[in-house]
């Protein structure tokens, strides 16, 4: 009876890292350090975004003895997207106001549009009790949505 050849069997991973040279040994292991210190920022970045996010459009904080801010808001839309940025921009200083956005293509957002009967690109102002103290339409400079938060919202004394 005749017997096949085998044929030679590959070295594993483990036994090709074995045989190279120590700088070389040296030098993959600082490439992979980097490499997961690189994925680790990475994917602490990409949590902390889905985190401010989810935040974001959490619009439970209606009522929940704070006033908010709700930007009724189309993702598609370049004049709700100035729109999101000057307000957030103008109530990064303001702790006591939150700021939320009501994106119209989610259920939820879409909901709160009609609940009001108003258009992307509009801000509803509730106060600490959820209830509705004011309708912004439109896009407004950061001067003006300054003076319409201080008005709506005056600084406790």
């Amino acid at each position: 009876m005749k017997r096949k050849k085998e044929a030679p069997k590959e070295p594993s991973a483990l036994e090709r890292f074995g045989r190279l040279p120590t700088e070389n040994k040296r030098r993959l292991f600082v490439k992979s350090a980097v490499a997961l210190g690189v994925l680790g920022v990475a994917a602490g970045a990409i949590s902390g975004y889905d985190t401010k996010k989810r935040e974001l459009h959490d619009l439970t904080s209606i009522g929940a003895g704070k006033p908010v801010v709700v930007q009724i808001h189309d993702t598609g839309c370049p004049i709700c997207r100035r729109l999101k940025s000057r307000a957030s921009n103008v109530l990064d200083g303001q702790p006591a106001i939150e700021f939320r956005i009501a994106d119209i293509v989610s259920a939820k957002g879409r909901a709160l549009q009609e609940k009001y009967g108003v258009q992307k690109t509009t801000l509803l102002l509730f106060d600490a009790e959820g209830n509705l103290v004011d309708t912004v339409f439109g896009l407004q400079t950061i001067e003006e949505l300054e003076s319409l938060f201080s008005r709506r919202f005056p600084p406790a004394a």
